[in-house]
């Protein structure tokens, strides 16, 4: 309802084992980059808006924001990207979500992040505030099982598409907050003992699988038309899995925590038609990733209750 306020702690991990040659090959850059991103950020229910009927608006602000960045040789930019991490604190997003689950009209990131990699890291943990996105119309009943497909626009190959796999798999009583989790002290900390005063309640346990694939009716061409504007051919392969738990509350339908953990494997080359050069870009990429609800106030500042 227009006026809740609810509290989330994340915490995402990545770690970067790649090797570039060619023209932007960097011999003494490191191969192996492990970054650590935690936060916690409120998110506020907004009045709906016109242009999204049946549609949920919600405001986040990041509240505290901490990063840490870890490599095999020296990165003259670790320091930057740590600096990056802290300067979310007090910045806000607006977005959408739609009457299928699915996020719409992000807002406020341009500017925030200086990357498009980081301004999909900021996508992803939005996304995983809404469980339903994909599942059928009409609700799901436990057993049941639903896929969905995103395409996956930020990588240097097109015509892939994240595929999900999701069953739902049991009801259960919802996992209390991670007193863990990085910045889980203050106000969180407040917070989270507030929720761990009230009655336990159930969830909804989804489990999901994600897979990279090539989309239906995808062409033989591999170059996105951004890198074919700009003079640049990309071949080669892309591959990635990933596996999510979900645990959505039957009473309010917020998502209580959401774990997951995956995997890409890469070997591509861009191919510049100006310089005539061309760059080969492999490794893998691993992540893991936790978002938990620590704190859920209604418009009137009662507690929900919710974990």
């Amino acid at each position: 309802m227009p006026g809740q306020t609810f509290r989330y702690q994340m915490e995402f991990e990545t770690t970067t084992e790649t090797s570039r040659t060619g023209f932007a090959s960097d011999p003494e850059g490191p191969s192996s980059l492990v970054v650590t991103w935690s936060a916690s950020v409120r998110v506020e229910v907004l009045p709906a808006g016109a242009a999204t009927p049946g549609g949920i608006r919600l405001r986040t602000t990041y509240e505290k924001s901490a990063a840490g960045v870890r490599s095999d040789t020296f990165d003259p930019a670790a320091a930057q990207t740590e600096d990056q991490f802290h300067s979310l604190e007090g910045k806000v997003i607006e977005f959408t979500l739609d009457a299928a689950g699915n996020v719409k009209y992000v807002a406020g990131l341009e500017g925030m992040v200086d990357s498009e990699k980081a301004v999909q890291s900021a996508r992803q943990w939005i996304g995983q505030l809404s469980a339903s996105a994909g599942a059928p119309p009409g609700g799901v009943a436990v057993g049941q099982a639903w896929s969905s497909e995103q395409p996956a626009d930020s990588l240097p190959l097109a015509g892939l598409v994240w595929r999900t796999d999701s069953q739902y798999l049991r009801n259960e009583p919802c996992h209390p907050p991670n007193p863990d989790l990085p910045g889980a002290d203050g106000a969180a900390a407040a917070a989270t003992s507030a929720l761990s005063s009230q009655p336990p309640s159930d969830c909804a346990v989804i489990l999901a699988n994600l897979s990279l694939v090539r989309s239906k009716g995808a062409g033989r061409d591999q170059t996105p038309e951004d890198f074919r504007k700009n003079g640049v051919q990309s071949s080669g392969k892309w591959e990635g899995s990933a596996q999510s738990l979900v645990y959505v509350s039957l009473a309010s339908g917020m998502v209580v925590s959401a774990t997951q953990s995956g995997s890409q494997q890469m070997d591509v080359v861009m191919t510049s038609n100006h310089l005539n050069t061309s760059m080969r870009y492999s490794g893998t990429i691993s992540s893991r990733s936790q978002v938990s609800l620590v704190a859920g106030d209604s418009a009137g500042g009662e507690a929900q209750g919710k974990r």
